[in-house]
């Protein structure tokens, strides 16, 4: 099931197209089921939707940019191409972050509260660095790069990384299952919404949104939601 929104009114990512993706049966049901930030009493899906995730990639506004993060193995996920989404490895590890770009993929990494301080840093010759919207007030993906955000830039070789946000955030790089940013709050009304009353052919509705969307757009793929097989 999915939603889209045009000119999303979210502080972090500012006035760009955005989409949600949620299961049918669950809001986390397009997640794979290995994701340790699903909180312990929801349930992912175990394959990828291969007619969703090319959608995914062609759904590129025109003359416009798209990105998108997935926490499938990196190997998985397609390879960056001009004109095409980009697809962020989402690691739950700093090994796993360096193994995806050793992988042509660009990767972002989900950073427990108590690494706050370990960054920029390299590991193994590959360059970690904070979001940029967590580093300054009032700045967003809209403003990102001079209209090139690092996420969409999918042929870098850094390493993004997030630091724990949402109610679930101490979890992040614990042993205790959970940390999503989802599971609560605005973001998760939205995703329930998403489940509820979203698009049903959503690789169709996906292109199509894209396909509308005013020339030189930035597309965000996924506040929430992944690109497995609906469960």
């Amino acid at each position: 099931m999915l939603k889209t929104v045009t000119q999303s009114s979210n502080k972090k990512t500012g006035p760009i197209a955005v989409t949600y993706r949620a299961g049918k049966t669950s809001p986390y049901g397009t997640c794979p089921a290995t994701c340790s930030l699903m909180p312990a009493d929801q349930c992912g899906t175990v394959a990828i939707d291969p007619e969703y995730i090319a959608a995914v990639e062609n759904a590129v506004p025109r003359r416009g940019i798209a990105w998108t993060y997935s926490h499938f193995p990196a190997e998985a996920l397609p390879l960056p191409k001009p004109g095409k989404t980009v697809f962020n490895a989402s690691c739950e590890t700093v090994a796993d972050a360096v193994r995806a770009v050793e992988l042509g993929r660009p990767a972002v990494i989900a950073a427990g509260l108590d690494t706050a301080g370990s960054w920029p840093r390299r590991v193994h010759g590959v360059q970690f660095v904070r979001c940029p919207a967590e580093m300054a007030e009032n700045f967003s993906c809209a403003q990102c790069g001079n209209g090139s955000p690092l996420c969409a830039r999918g042929e870098r070789d850094f390493v993004v990384v997030f630091m724990a946000h949402g109610t679930s955030k101490k979890k992040v790089g614990t042993d205790v299952k959970g940390g999503c940013y989802g599971s609560s709050g605005p973001v998760m009304i939205q995703w329930k919404n998403t489940q509820t009353k979203g698009l049903d052919n959503d690789a169709q509705a996906l292109l199509k949104f894209a396909a509308a969307l005013p020339l030189g757009s930035m597309l965000r793929h996924h506040v929430v939601g992944d690109v497995g097989a609906a469960a």
